[in-house]
């Protein structure tokens, strides 16, 4: 590997761990925190530790839970073929809009159908991970039948059932 293509992969790596954290901790506390180990004085204080080993010293808030990630940002932090993408990135919208696994009762039917043992969580936004991980992995043409078939969908919309017997009982 060539001294250019092995850093490139390296920057689009660090991208993409640091857009995680940015989208955990928020950009203002990531900079502070960049500026703060960058600084001469942080170092000094560091000297005798190896800079390759986190501080084991980690200040969490009281209270401050960190925010879950959206399907959408989920699936566009994996690492998917680019023929997935795609459909994975509109199942994780219609997931988002709860067109697709629409409550946790359908995502329970969804890991029984196809022998996914049930985490002891019991919100969409928890399930979202082992869900798209599952996705992931399945073949292409079966995301797509998914996307196509509108499996998993939930209740079929009643609206134009229930606009068709109006009409015909006015008739």
């Amino acid at each position: 590997m060539s001294d250019k293509t092995f850093e490139v992969k390296l920057r689009s790596t660090l991208e993409v761990k640091l857009r995680s954290i940015v989208r955990q901790y928020g950009f203002n506390q990531v900079n502070r925190s960049l500026r703060e180990i960058g600084s001469p004085d942080h170092q000094s204080k560091r000297s005798g530790q190896s800079s390759a080993l986190p501080d084991s010293r980690v200040s969490v808030k009281p209270g401050k839970k960190r925010a879950k990630l959206s399907a959408s940002e989920y699936v566009a932090n994996m690492e998917l073929p680019s023929e997935k993408v795609p459909a994975i990135t509109e199942l994780a919208k219609r997931f988002e809009n709860k067109t697709f696994l629409p409550t946790y009762s359908d995502i329970r039917e969804f890991w029984y159908i196809h022998g996914i043992d049930k985490p002891v969580s019991r919100s969409r936004a928890d399930a979202v991970p082992r869900v798209f991980k599952f996705i992931a992995e399945m073949k292409v043409d079966d995301v797509q039948n998914m996307l196509d078939s509108g499996m998993f969908s939930g209740p079929s919309r009643l609206g134009p059932i229930a606009d068709a017997i109006r009409r015909n009982g006015r008739t």
